[in-house]
């Protein structure tokens, strides 16, 4: 070659030269390897065959391999419009009047010389010269003329061809024609030269960016490949090593015509055939796939061919084979395999509706050897007719030639001769390729592949979560997809559009349950994403390339190109959401690559997914790449090579069948293939649990009644280490699990300690299902924190599941509508009807309190009351509590309780016990929650325990820093834990190696008071904490006695530890636990031994030296970490007001708290501070016998003022902050209205009237002064008009009073405004659940004492007022009406709540109180309505309680009271109080009914709901009033009156809550029921006609919702309308 000669464009055209230089010069690998290259004589046409496994074989190593092969792919591209144009000479050859043309084009990529090169190389030189700008010649050879055919699509891509030319050089390359030998015969050939610029504008343009598609792999029929349609195949090549299959193309788009396309596949497909069978070489021929003979497309483009019945071309096939090949069919047969029909894909994967047709033929030595196959072809003209003779075809390069058409005889025969000493030879290479293959080595990928998953354990466990990346399924793969059900799936991202539809979603929510989302949806604040697509409970299934099954256009699958654009920052978004270590943290899940289907491109979407989780997790250690195939991974393994310069071979599994893979993984799951899990049904039946349905009930943890059952084998050693394990972890201090309940029941040995009172709980549980009078009933269980009592609560459900359907709640702040729809689900599982129903039984533990447990109930209720209220939930509620005996006692539904002692007979039991362990555990004295309990709660050896294992400690130590924080965290916060990844990260553990350090390795020799245990923050997690509680206590004290490592100390250190508070899993719980440890105080009305201002630990810390600074600092640094939540310095400020008396700095926290979140507590805090101050200054200056300046003055009512606008905005926000915010209850209980700003505006106003009443403004004997200061602040007298003393200080002190008079005149209506709501909040309404009665009776005890004030301000003596009448006798009549008023506002008459009241106190008075208001109605001349309404409900409570009083009225009179007062009401009153009293005065009765009733009844709603909404929300109206058997307004009966015969009950209120109340005889006596119908789930009373609406409380029971039942029940009025009580079952007759 010349050393001006470069690289031929065409690889096709390099010599063997060529590859070595391009090797060694352009892509720069080791000369040894292109050297093997050389020596294996492999020319361009040779390489492009080449696939990596080829480069390996020959020992080049895997680095190389990939480079050599991605430049290889890289020429192979079709030449880029942006690139610089290349020289082109096209050569012409023309004989016989036929015109072949072939693109030669020259590589302009290095101009190096290369004679010296190929001097080395070959002893023969062949030189090619003359090249010049416009043209350049080429002599055309023997070798040049065999490439014709070969080349063929790009001669008719670069050359516009007369139509007669272009049907020659078709015949050409199909036929190889006779006049194709005579061509290569020829002696010389004429040279044409051809203007290159009018080459450029005749070609036609290569497609831009076309990639390639892999081969579907040979001779297998079963393999799940597709092609993807406008992609290239490799191209069309000559027999090789026999065993590498030759590839034909052939278009089959020219015709629709199934007659036409059948003889023409059969007679392409048998010449193929012979062809290889010939040529002993194997072979697929491909349909749909453009050929040469197209233009329209580049050649070995995927189109497709459209295929309506496979069947027709099937049958054709098989019938043909004898009539083409006659005597030889068998071996036909046996050689060519059927047809096979591949799916092609759009683009964007979704499903063209095409297909290529492949034939594989396979010609087997031991079929083959020893023959040539003649066959009898088609030929096609007008019509499909035989042809003349037989033909015998061999693959001649990259076509089929058939030998009998040479024309020249000679040539012919010395072809022949030539074929029949090469078939011998053909046959001894195939016999011998044939061994080689036969003999290749087997790999190890399963067991691999179980290393892999189970970082090197037996069993599935290790990673918490796994993660598929996966791509377009075969429909034959899905079979093999149960794995995926097994997996413990955190979310799947699915490239398959088509995947709901058909594909691998619709394989997977067939058995389980998944959410499907979109990308975008996985992105933004963490917390709200976890809790909105409730991740962790169940699986997230993300399509990352659209859906098919869905119209919008967000939906719409893309090509690689378009979803670049549009769809990769939404992927990289949710990657980067999914790797965040708040969501999954490192090492605790595992990325699977499940490639179901080849990545044929850089630019698949799926690759760009790989890269991102790449980059995220820091390259492949929590990856895992699953291949379906040797060539798929080849392809997956190069692209990652190329781009992460990475080696994924380690990570990957591509040996194993799909079949083989699906088994490994179902193999390492737990439970025994076949294994159902079943629940109890009626009449001693089962169902099976589905793990679909375990998926709905998602916050639910199921107990099936064969529970434990068919997961290990029993007799292996496996199953013996798990039991010890197992009973280890329990007894050193984890929960209790299921397991240790089936070993002691399967083991008589292994009795399970039965507590004392276990007999008594199960026994009050199993009498619920007797007779109950609710769908859905709670029992209480209260404990001491460590005693046992979740222990024995899981006992009793242990032994009750074959008799309920039991289920543990998993997550307390889960909705509670969510659990209760999940407990019905549990109800009806497995069951169509709903009649005959399982009881449930449904333990909560951990709970702190019961109001959410009561919410619970309710919800519950009142689900099961819509669709199957014949069912029965037992709702079995553990909660911790420091005073378990007192909570019981108070407790008003049926309770039990369990405390820190043993009793003696226990004591034993545990002594037994211990001499068990001590035969199958070593050191079970280590075992210290056990040897806890059988010391009966030593606190002398705890404190042993505690001073032994912590005597070496080096404080200094990462290890004993971590064991204070969580010491201190266990012992204020029982069960506080810190997750296992960050105290590896805070101790320095890096997770990266199989036999790694563990945390509890690197905390020896303190790690026996600690344990690892599963925790649960919407997903499960690995955590560590003390074993006990009371460990815990012992080593913090012990840390400061001996170690000098105060709490303050241990606070500090944690406060200041970045890493607690980055993102990571379990950081959400470790916060919540800190925050509590901070700020939840103790109160005894909530179990706590006492009531106190702060938490707990700021109480201890307070009491150290420098307590107040120390306190200060905690907060305030506790204020940075959460500087979001108002809680903290909402803390500090109430310190700095309460302790340190730093008025100025606890204003700036509290407005602080009120910035980051304004609601009534915050604002609250606010008016505390300046009201705090007021009384503190007050306070000073009393203890100083100080009297008040100007200026004190000024500050109290400027201070004063502050106060009630922060009051007065609390009062507001109450109306709206009735839920409230997670962070809020550490500190407030749920559905509680807060009245803290009515009370503190009330207690300042007080204190304003006591400071204007105490200065000095009148002489001593001035009689006049109160008058003046009650007129003054009625807003009757301004200041300036009193007569003061004067003097100076009196003139400064008017002064400030005139200024702040707007202020101080309109105190008097505050206060009355606050009043009136306070007794209507206490007087309408109750809390719902469990009253706090001693916080109740404290609220109404303050109320009652600044009411008492505040009349003696404000009310004259009787005195003053009779002497008030003598001086002004014209006056007299005013002046009764006002002294009435007086009177009734003295005696807390003058407003309707007020009044009600008086049906159960005060019963002597009333007769004076209805003296009153009938004086007010009689003479009062603008007698306001609400004079009316409490003039007329004064005489109906008269009437109940002295009916025989001169002052009662009769029944008509009241009646006509009533329509004066409606008729001035009208139907648009906004106050409920008229409408209440025509709710209970003309409620239907013997004397008749009144239609207008339900008209006031819906007056009474609306008006209610709209004045008391806001407090209905968190609070339960009251019935004061029941509907009676008498006649009148006697049938009116008053709660208290019902109350009175049960006054001796000790636990009447337990008979109110769980309706028993009624079943009294006392109460059937005095009651009355109605008849109603419940419709279309409401509820009405029913008097003949007339349908009065009705809501029904939570007592009672129903039949299906919405369907229509008679049913009878209570009637109770409350004042949002009348209530429903006892529901049950009409028997079509009136109780009388």
């Amino acid at each position: 070659m010349s050393q001006k000669t470069t690289l031929p464009h065409l690889v096709e055209k390099w010599t063997k030269e060529h590859v070595h230089y391009w090797l060694t010069e352009v892509v720069k690998v080791d000369k040894k390897y292109a050297d093997k290259l050389y020596d294996e004589e492999v020319s361009g046409e040779a390489l492009v065959c080449y696939q990596p496994s080829d480069l390996h074989y020959l020992g080049i190593k895997h680095g190389p391999a990939v480079m050599i092969s991605n430049r290889l792919k890289e020429l192979k591209q079709p030449y880029g419009s942006d690139s610089a144009s290349p020289e082109h000479s096209q050569t012409q050859q023309k004989e016989d009047g036929l015109d072949t043309t072939e693109e030669i084009q020259d590589l302009s990529t290095d101009q190096t010389q290369i004679s010296k090169y190929t001097a080395k190389k070959s002893k023969t030189k062949s030189s090619k010269k003359g090249k010049s700008k416009k043209s350049q010649k080429l002599n055309v050879n023997k070798d040049s003329m065999d490439m014709i055919t070969s080349t063929d699509c790009q001669t008719k891509e670069v050359l516009k061809l007369a139509p007669s030319q272009e049907k020659m050089l078709e015949e050409t390359s199909s036929h190889s024609t006779s006049k194709e030998s005579e061509l290569r015969e020829a002696a010389g050939l004429k040279t044409v030269v051809i203007d290159a610029d009018k080459t450029d504008k005749e070609k036609i343009k290569r497609k831009p960016g076309q990639h390639s598609c892999s081969l579907y792999p040979f001779d297998h029929n079963a393999a799940s490949h597709r092609y993807i349609q406008n992609y290239t195949l490799p191209p069309e090549t000559g027999p090789d090593n026999l065993i590498d299959p030759v590839h034909e193309y052939k278009f089959m788009g020219r015709t629709d015509d199934i007659h036409t396309i059948k003889k023409k596949f059969n007679k392409e497909v048998f010449r193929f055939a012979a062809g290889c069978m010939n040529s002993r070489t194997n072979g697929t021929i491909h349909f749909g796939v453009a050929d040469s003979k197209d233009s329209q497309y580049t050649h070995a483009e995927i189109i497709g061919v459209s295929v309506d019945d496979k069947d027709t071309i099937i049958d054709h096939f098989n019938q043909g084979i004898k009539s083409y090949f006659d005597e030889h069919t068998d071996e036909a047969k046996q050689c060519i395999r059927q047809p096979r029909f591949v799916e092609v894909l759009c683009p964007d994967s979704t499903l063209s509706g095409k297909y290529v047709i492949e034939v594989d033929v396979v010609p087997s030595y031991s079929i083959v050897h020893g023959k040539l196959f003649q066959i009898q072809t088609l030929d096609e003209d007008s019509q499909w007719k035989k042809s003349k003779g037989k033909s015998l075809f061999i693959r001649d390069g990259a076509s089929t030639r058939d030998i009998y058409k040479i024309g020249n005889p000679k040539v012919l025969h010395d072809e022949l001769t030539r074929m029949n000493v090469q078939v011998n030879v053909l046959d001894n290479r195939r016999k011998e390729v044939e061994k080689k293959t036969e003999s290749k080595g087997t790999s190890n990928q399963g067991e691999k592949l179980k290393n892999l998953l189970t970082y090197g354990g037996s069993r599935l466990g290790h990673y918490d979560y796994y993660i598929i990346v996966t791509n377009k399924s075969h429909p034959e793969q899905l079979q093999h997809l149960q794995f995926m059900k097994t997996l413990k799936l955190f979310c799947v991202l699915d490239f398959d559009p088509d995947s709901v539809k058909n594909g691998s979603c619709h394989n997977y929510t067939y058995d389980r349950i998944a959410n499907l989302h979109r990308p975008s949806q996985l992105h933004g604040d963490p917390a709200a994403i976890v809790k909105n697509l409730t991740l962790y409970k169940q699986t997230s299934w993300v399509f990352c390339n659209g859906r098919e099954d869905l119209d919008n256009p967000e939906d719409k699958p893309l090509r690689p190109s378009e979803w670049l654009i549009d769809n990769a920052q939404q992927i990289q978004d949710m990657i980067s959401f999914i790797c965040n270590p708040y969501i999954l943290p490192r090492g605790h899940f595992l990325v699977i690559f499940l490639l179901l289907s080849t990545v044929e491109a850089m630019n698949d979407p799926i690759f760009d997914t790989f890269v991102s989780f790449y980059k995220n997790l820091g390259g492949t250690e929590n990856i895992l790449s699953i291949c379906t195939s040797s060539a798929s991974f080849q392809n997956w393994r190069d692209f990652i090579q190329a781009r992460c310069e990475h080696d994924i071979s380690q990570r990957s599994i591509y040996d194993l069948e799909l079949s083989e893979i699906n088994g490994t993984i179902l193999k390492l799951a737990q439970n025994k293939p076949h294994a159902e899990r079943l629940l109890p049904s009626a009449e001693g039946s089962s169902v099976v649990l589905q793990p679909r349905d375990e998926d709905l009930m998602s916050s639910l943890e199921v107990l099936c009644e064969n529970e434990c059952e068919n997961v290990f084998d029993e007799n292996s050693q496996e199953f013996q280490e798990f039991q010890i394990k197992t009973e280890a972890e329990f007894y050193k201090g984890d929960k209790v699990k299921w397991w240790n309940f089936y070993f002691s029941e399967k083991n008589s040995a292994k009795l399970f300690i039965k507590r004392d009172k276990y007999d008594q709980l199960k026994r009050i549980i199993e009498s619920k299902t007797k007779n109950p009078t609710s769908t859905c009933v709670m029992v209480n269980l209260f404990h001491h924190p460590g005693c046992g009592g979740t222990t024995l609560a899981m006992h009793v459900m242990w032994n009750l599941r074959k008799d309920f359907r039991c289920a543990v709640l998993k997550d307390n702040t889960a909705s509670k509508h969510d659990v209760a729809q999940q407990v019905a689900y549990l109800v009806r599982c497995g069951k169509n009807e709903t009649s005959r129903t399982t009881p449930v039984l449904l333990l909560v533990d951990d709970s702190e309190e019961t109001e959410n447990t009561e919410e619970l109930q309710h919800c519950t209720r009142k689900t099961l009351d819509e669709i199957s209220p014949s069912a029965l939930v037992v709702v079995l509620n553990c909660l911790r509590s420091k005073t378990p005996k007192v909570r019981f006692s108070n407790s008003v539904i049926e309770s039990q309780y369990i405390i820190a002692t043993l009793s003696k007979e226990e004591m034993d039991a545990f002594e037994s016990k211990l001499k068990e362990l001590q035969e199958t555990h070593e050191k079970p004295e280590n075992f210290y929650s056990f040897m806890i309990m059988k010391s009966n709660f030593s606190k002398e050896y705890v404190a042993n325990v505690a001073r032994n294992i912590l005597k070496d400690l080096d404080t200094e130590k990462k290890q004993a820093q971590l064991l204070s924080i969580l010491a201190l965290l266990n012992y204020y916060v029982a069960d506080s834990a810190i997750s296992v990844s960050l105290c590896e990260d805070f101790l320095g553990i890096k997770r990266n190696l199989w036999g790694k350090q563990t945390v509890l390795d690197e905390m020896e020799p303190q790690s026996c008071l600690l344990i690892e245990f599963e925790a649960e923050e919407c997903g499960v997690y690995k955590a560590i904490r003390f074993v006990h509680q009371r460990i815990a206590t012992e080593c913090v004290k012990e840390l400061e006695d001996t170690h000098k490592v105060t709490r303050y100390d241990i606070v500090q250190n944690l406060l200041h530890s970045d890493l607690f508070f980055k993102s990571g899993i379990g950081k959400d719980n470790l916060l919540q636990s800190v925050k509590n440890m901070l700020i939840t105080r103790q109160r005894k009305a909530e179990g706590d031994e006492k009531d106190t201002l702060f938490s707990l630990l700021i109480e201890d810390i307070n009491t150290q030296n420098d307590g107040l600074k120390k306190i200060q600092n905690i907060f305030t640094e506790a204020s940075r970490r959460f500087d979001k939540d108002f809680v903290i310095p909402q803390a500090l400020a109430r310190h700095l007001y309460l302790n340190e008396k730093n008025f100025a700095l606890a204003k700036d926290w509290a407005h602080a708290a009120k910035t980051i979140k304004e609601n009534s507590y915050t604002l609250d805090t606010v008016g505390q501070v300046s009201r705090s101050e007021l009384k503190h200054k007050i306070d000073c200056n009393k203890q100083e016998n100080k009297k008040p300046t100007p200026d004190d003055l000024r500050e109290y009512l400027d201070l004063a003022d502050a106060a009630i606008k922060a009051f007065q905005r609390a009062q507001i926000l109450a109306k709206t902050d009735d839920i409230p915010d997670l962070e809020e209850t550490l500190h407030r209980k749920p559905n509680t209205y807060n009245i803290s700003g009515y009370m503190s505006e009330i207690d300042i106003a007080m204190t304003v009237f006591d400071i204007v009443r105490g200065l000095p403004l009148f002489k001593e004997e001035d009689s006049m002064k109160d008058h003046y200061i009650q007129q003054f602040f009625k807003d009757k007298i301004s200041i300036k008009n009193i007569p003061i003393f004067q003097n100076d200080t009196n003139k400064k002190m008017v002064d400030i009073l005139m200024e702040h008079e707007p202020f101080l005149v309109s105190l008097k209506t505050q206060v009355d405004k606050a009043f009136d709501f306070l007794e209507v909040f206490f007087t309408y309404t109750r809390e719902k659940g469990i009253v706090d009665k001693e916080k109740q009776f404290k609220n109404r005890g303050k109320l009652s004492d600044h009411f008492k004030k505040y009349i003696s301000l404000f009310c004259s003596s009787s005195e003053e007022r009779l002497n008030e009448k003598k001086l002004k006798p014209k006056l007299s009549m005013n002046m009764e009406i006002e002294e009435c008023r007086m009177f009734l506002e003295e005696n807390r008459a003058n407003n309707f709540p007020r009044i009600l009241q008086f049906l159960e106190f005060r019963k002597n008075v009333i007769e004076q109180i209805v003296e009153k208001h009938s004086f007010i109605f009689k003479n009062c001349v603008t007698k306001s309505l609400k004079d009316k309404t409490n003039h007329l409900l004064a005489h109906i409570i008269l009437k109940l309680n002295k009916p025989k009083s001169t002052f009662a009225k009769s029944q008509k009179e009241l009646t006509d009271l009533l329509k004066e007062l409606l008729q001035e009401a009208g139907t648009q009153h906004p106050h409920p109080e008229p409408y209440y009293l025509a709710l209970v005065m003309l409620w239907p009765g013997k004397n008749g009914i009144d239609p207008r009733i339900a008209t006031y009844v819906d007056m009474l709603k609306k008006s209610s709901r709209k004045q008391l909404l806001h407090i209905f929300r968190v609070r339960n109206p009251i019935a004061h009033f029941y509907l009676g058997k008498s006649n009148g307004l006697e049938r009116l009966v008053s709660k208290a009156n019902l109350d009175s015969d049960f006054s001796t009950v000790r636990d009447r209120n337990v008979l109110w809550q769980n309706a028993d109340i009624f079943k009294e005889q006392a109460i059937k006596d005095k009651l009355l029921r109605v008849n109603g119908m419940m419709e279309l789930g409401e509820l009405y009373a029913e008097y003949g006609k007339l349908r009065i609406p009705v809501r029904r409380t939570y007592l009672g029971r129903l039949r299906n919702g919405h369907s229509t039942e008679r049913v009878t029940f209570y009637i109770g009025f409350a004042i949002d309308g009348p209530l429903a009580y006892d529901i049950q079952n009409a028997d079509m007759r009136v109780d009388t």
